[in-house]
């Protein structure tokens, strides 16, 4: 029971009442690239992290950046804080997008913690996001709990999976 949703940093049983209702909120909210079916099956963390992204495409000085051509500039799909796509109406010259080029750089543990610190110090993310996520961390902390990577590794197969199939 209780052991086994630690054990996957599954917290939403023992968090606050706002953070319950964060967590609850993500799970009616539609996501492009997180489903309700992947909640139980990883941590409330992550789940929450890839619920705070909308799908972008690079501008064409990304795609330079990174030395690729164009024509992966129409299919390839980018994740970007879906509250700075709100504030800078969709324009993604802003440190809240993030382009990763292959399922590797995905996954990545640099990219989910530079999108982490995106979230936490953007200031167009509601406060209560980053209450919940401040909580869920020290529960993870308190409890001396670290993240399987099968099951992350397992479920950002699945996002890259959406993200390359976003835009065909």
């Amino acid at each position: 029971g209780n052991d086994k949703a630690i054990a996957m940093k599954k917290f939403e049983h023992m968090a606050s009442h706002s953070t319950r209702e964060v967590i609850a909120n993500a799970k009616r909210e539609q996501s492009p690239f997180v489903y309700p079916e992947d909640f139980p099956t990883i941590s409330d963390v992550d789940y929450l992290l890839f619920h705070q992204v909308f799908p972008c495409q690079p501008p064409p000085s990304k795609l330079e950046y990174k030395g690729l051509n164009d024509s992966r500039s129409n299919t390839l799909s980018g994740l970007c804080c879906k509250h700075c796509a709100y504030y800078y109406l969709g324009d993604v010259r802003h440190s809240g997008a993030y382009f990763p080029t292959s399922l590797t750089a995905l996954q990545d543990s640099s990219f989910s913690k530079a999108l982490l610190a995106h979230v936490m110090r953007c200031p167009n993310v509601p406060r209560e996001i980053k209450d919940a996520f401040g909580e869920l961390k020290q529960l993870a902390i308190d409890h001396s709990i670290t993240t399987k990577r099968g099951s992350k590794k397992q479920f950002l197969e699945k996002v890259w999976a959406r993200m390359e199939k976003y835009y065909e």
